[in-house]
Parts: C-alpha cells; sequence; structure tokens
C-alpha cells in the first residue's frame, strides 16, 4: 500500500511540472517488487487552488487536490483524504506546488540541483530522501517533456508528455 501511495505522489510531482491547461501523458512505472511494467494515460490540469488528474486506463480515476484534501474517485465510489493527517502526503503536496510555482526556495528546501543540458537533476535531501533517491526533469524551454523517479525501494516511475 505504501509503494502505491509512493506511486501515486510521484506522479503529482511530475504533474505539477504541466502548464495549466490539460496536458496529456504517457506514465509508466515500474515495480521492483513485482519486476512488473504498468502503464497509465490520462490529463491533469492545474487551476488556481486545485489540481485535477484524469486517468482514462487502465482504468477511469479522477483525484483533486484543494485546499489540503485529496478526493477519489473511481469504480469503487468516492473518498476523501485529509493530506495533513499524513506527513508524507502533505510534504509532496508542497513539492508539488514548489515546482509548479517554479518557488526556487521551496525547491531548494527539498533537493539539490544540478543542470546538464535540457536535464534537471534532482537530488533530494531532508524528508524527500528517505523515500526518494534521483529526480530526472527534462525540458524543452519551459515545457515538460518527461519526467524520470527513482525511488529508494527501486521502483521506477517515467511520465512523458504526450501533446
Amino acid at each position: 500500500m505504501f509503494t502505491l501511495r509512493i506511486f501515486f505522489f510521484l506522479f503529482l510531482l511530475g504533474g505539477a511540472l504541466f502548464a495549466n491547461t490539460p496536458s496529456q501523458f504517457k506514465e509508466t512505472r515500474y515495480s521492483y517488487a513485482l519486476d512488473k511494467n504498468i502503464s497509465f494515460e490520462g490529463f491533469i490540469t492545474f487551476g488556481e487552488q486545485n489540481i485535477v488528474i484524469e486517468y482514462s486506463k487502465p482504468e477511469a480515476k479522477v483525484l483533486t487536490y484543494f485546499e489540503e484534501k485529496l478526493s477519489i474517485q473511481d469504480q469503487n465510489g468516492f473518498k476523501m483524504v485529509d493530506t495533513t493527517a499524513t506527513p508524507a502526503i502533505h510534504y509532496f503536496f508542497m513539492i508539488i506546488k514548489a515546482i509548479h510555482d517554479e518557488n526556487s526556495v521551496l525547491m531548494d528546501s527539498f533537493f539539490d540541483q544540478k543542470i546538464e543540458g535540457k536535464e534537471a537533476i534532482l537530488t533530494p535531501k531532508g524528508v524527500t530522501a528517505e523515500i526518494l533517491e534521483e529526480v530526472r526533469v527534462k525540458r524543452n524551454g519551459k515545457k515538460l517533456e518527461s519526467l524520470h523517479v527513482k525511488i529508494k525501494n527501486g521502483d521506477r516511475i517515467t511520465i512523458e508528455i504526450v501533446d
């Protein structure tokens, strides 16, 4: 269960780099424990005060983050999560906001950054270092092309922008 949470939050971390209009993405998650790749597709939209992720494949699911609360709507119904009750979730949303807002002061509190060409290599520090090994963000100007996340448990996530 914890691994699935990590996947979700890291996906959001990558999603935070998208523009404020809907962006189509493809996501591939590698599970070290299962030695298996899982593919997802969908759209992410950043509003002024919310983040909406709409998965279309492999199954429909809508995630909405607003005012430190996360709603999850899928074939099993609707669920609301208070992110302040789980520090890891709360920190990940702070990171998402920092990346989306290009808040370098807040980003510097979570990562050391090194630029290699079009790619930023983010080395986690503090609370993020307990979960993440490395994050690589590739951009073309300000537009995100891809995001690669290495998790300390051996799992990997790759997000590629389709549009």
